[in-house]
């Protein structure tokens, strides 16, 4: 195997929401496998390897660092009517759970920094925060 496919191996890149690895690249059949889970469920995929070495390149600037980190967790907040997370588009939600607001908005980063992302406006920007409940 090339160096080059060895740099395809282990690469990520995200698009819609969903964080992609290359788990194997072959060059002689231009081809290459690729990871993804949806619902708790992994799926491994084929795709041309000219097309990973795209989506590669393009992602280049994914962030990964701190999606679960102590900043993070303070982005979630707890209104009258549901779950929030804070992003630079404004709050977004309602979600059930605190667990469902800090997966949607690691789902809402990862979109932000897909390729070709738009950016999403606000579910909602003002509420009331709850008060009357322990932390």
């Amino acid at each position: 195997m090339t160096n080059r496919l060895n740099r395809y191996e282990g690469r990520l890149f995200a698009e819609g929401g969903t964080l992609f690895m290359v788990v194997q690249a072959d060059a002689q059949n231009d081809a290459a496998k690729v990871s993804y889970r949806v619902n708790d469920q992994t799926h491994v995929i084929d795709m041309p390897l000219s097309d990973v070495a795209t989506r590669v390149s393009a992602g280049s600037s994914l962030i990964l660092d701190n999606l679960n980190g102590p900043d993070s967790a303070q982005r979630l907040l707890e209104l009258d009517d549901g779950w929030y997370f804070a992003s630079r588009e404004g709050q977004q939600g309602p979600y059930t759970s605190k667990d469902d607001a800090g997966q949607a908005m690691g789902r809402y980063i990862l979109t932000m920094q897909s390729v070709n992302a738009e950016p999403r406006k606000p579910v909602r920007t003002v509420g009331k925060r709850r008060t009357d409940r322990a932390h």
